[in-house]
């Protein structure tokens, strides 16, 4: 009976040492990307009131460009949504914004025609705000890069 009692003992003592080892190298390798500069921002939560968030570009035929934005915020927060579609020529500029907002849930979608010769991106950014239009918590995001040849 005690052989069996010190057989789980054994084996409660080495789960813990393995999940305690795994925590420890974890924890280490944040530090190490953190001192090496791999990492500068502080820790914080982020999406507290942000519950999903994306964006798409399409290229279609023509050099018409659909640029799509959607923002999710949790109940009690206003939904809001600001569209940037960008051009590369030696930096990147907003040639075209689009805003909205709503309750809950935002979705944007507008076609734009734009010149052949350059590449374009979206710069997305996503807010969460109270009803008195203090905003919570903001969320920016890039979509793919396209070239119109």
């Amino acid at each position: 009976m005690k052989k069996k009692y010190l057989g789980k003992v054994v084996v409660s003592v080495m789960v813990v040492l393995i999940c305690l080892s795994g925590i420890s190298v974890s924890a280490a390798e944040q530090k190490n990307a953190i001192d090496s500069g791999k990492v500068n921002a502080p820790i914080s939560p982020y999406f507290l009131a942000i519950t999903r968030c994306g964006n798409s570009l399409v290229l279609n035929s023509g050099g018409r460009l659909t640029c799509e934005g959607k923002t999710e915020v949790q109940y009690g927060y206003i939904a809001g949504l600001t569209i940037e579609l960008q051009q590369y020529d030696e930096q990147w500029n907003t040639i075209k914004t689009w805003d909205a907002s709503d309750s809950l849930f935002v979705s944007l979608s507008k076609d734009w025609y734009v010149m052949s010769g350059y590449q374009y991106r979206l710069k997305v950014t996503h807010t969460a705000m109270e009803s008195d239009s203090t905003v919570i918590e903001t969320s920016i995001s890039y979509s793919e890069t396209v070239t119109y040849e």
